[in-house]
């Protein structure tokens, strides 16, 4: 039986580890639980199509997960009773300006083309909109989606977590390094040294140090995110759609009256975890424009979380430079989400000798790690 260490038990770690535990691998996942993994930080929107970002392979990769996503929410609903985190209940793209709502519903219809999972597409009047999403400023029309969705992290993680263990694989809680001796590699925790077949590495922006004893040095770097958990008391929140401000911020609705809006993009605040005031006055003031009613709704939590990004923020996927049993993901950012699961089923064909259906020549690893 082919053996499998995989470090890092975020959304790339743990979908990676279900996904070959259901293969009938041998898989040992070492997660160091580290305060402020990305993946439990974070609350997730499926909608890439709506998105103006340039970056055509980064689309790809995007249009591509979210395809994805529906069919292993399906498989891991039949391995685990958990709840995923995960509803698809469209998503609503907000704009003030009809021009920019004609501009943005054609680059939808257009994108349905070769992404019919985008589902039925509707531009919104404002008082449409406002039914969709009753917080709304009523000044916002909008372009709805119905393919759209969202997802918790750590409900999804966890689900993962529960139906992986049930498929065989072994989940320790411990901190991993890696020995080199010649041609050996060697996976090592406090208690145990594992041999493996295969090492996969979705450490986060953890990697750099878990690379040093390879003597390779990885240009991952910590982003600092904040997002704000609000509850909004006497209202259904069940149905809404989570939705897309012009902004680099998002509205994610949940069950019960409870709400997540956010994210902050800190670039220089590396590992730090302390929630700011200035990033919460950041957020509210930001989504305010947009639905003021967050302003008088209560602050239950807020959480900090530490995102891996690259230099040109390209991900990377594939085999480590130096060697060719070790797979590496890393520099999801804030799409870690969207792309994480796919991602993790990449790793497993790369394991299998197999061609991804995506092209991802774009993300070879060695454009961010290097000797």
């Amino acid at each position: 039986m082919e053996k499998i260490v995989i470090i890092g038990g975020g959304i790339v770690g743990m979908t990676a580890a279900y996904l070959l535990a259901k293969q009938q691998k041998e898989v040992i996942l070492i997660d160091r639980k580290e305060p402020g993994q990305a993946t439990i930080a974070a609350a997730g929107i499926i909608c890439p199509w709506l998105s103006k970002r340039r970056n055509k392979i980064w689309y790809e990769l995007a249009k591509d997960s979210a395809r994805f996503y529906p069919q292993i929410m399906a498989e891991l609903a039949q391995d685990t009773a958990k709840n995923t985190g995960y509803k698809m209940l469209g998503a609503l793209c907000l704009r003030e300006d009809e021009e920019k709502l004609m501009e943005l519903e054609q680059i939808a219809i257009e994108r349905c083309q070769e992404a019919p999972e985008i589902g039925d597409i509707k531009r919104l009047s404002r008082a449409e909109t406002k039914e969709k999403f009753p917080l709304v400023d009523p000044a916002f029309g909008g372009v709805y989606v119905s393919g759209g969705a969202r997802v918790d992290g750590e409900s999804l993680v966890l689900a993962l977590a529960d139906a992986a263990t049930r498929q065989g694989a072994m989940i320790i809680k411990d901190k991993a390094r890696l020995e080199k001796n010649g041609e050996t590699l060697t996976v090592v925790t406090n208690d145990t040294r594992f041999s493996a077949d295969k090492i996969i590495l979705a450490a986060g922006a953890w990697l750099p140090e878990l690379l040093q004893p390879l003597g390779l040095q990885a240009a991952i770097h910590p982003q600092k995110g904040q997002l704000l958990h609000l509850e909004l008391e006497g209202m259904d929140t069940n149905n809404w759609p989570v939705v897309l401000p012009p902004s680099a911020k998002s509205i994610v609705p949940f069950d019960d009256g409870r709400m997540i809006i956010g994210a902050t993009h800190e670039n220089e605040g590396g590992f730090d975890l302390e929630p700011t005031d200035i990033a919460v006055k950041e957020i509210l003031d930001d989504i305010a424009r947009f639905a003021p009613a967050v302003k008088q709704a209560k602050l239950a939590e807020i959480r900090v979380g530490t995102r891996p990004f690259t230099p040109d923020f390209t991900p990377i996927i594939g085999v480590l430079p130096t060697t060719k049993n070790i797979f590496v993901a890393n520099g999801l950012g804030s799409s870690g989400l969207t792309t994480g699961p796919y991602v993790a089923k990449i790793l497993v064909e790369l394991i299998a000798g197999q061609t991804p259906k995506t092209d991802i020549s774009g993300f070879d690893p060695s454009n961010a790690i290097t000797s």
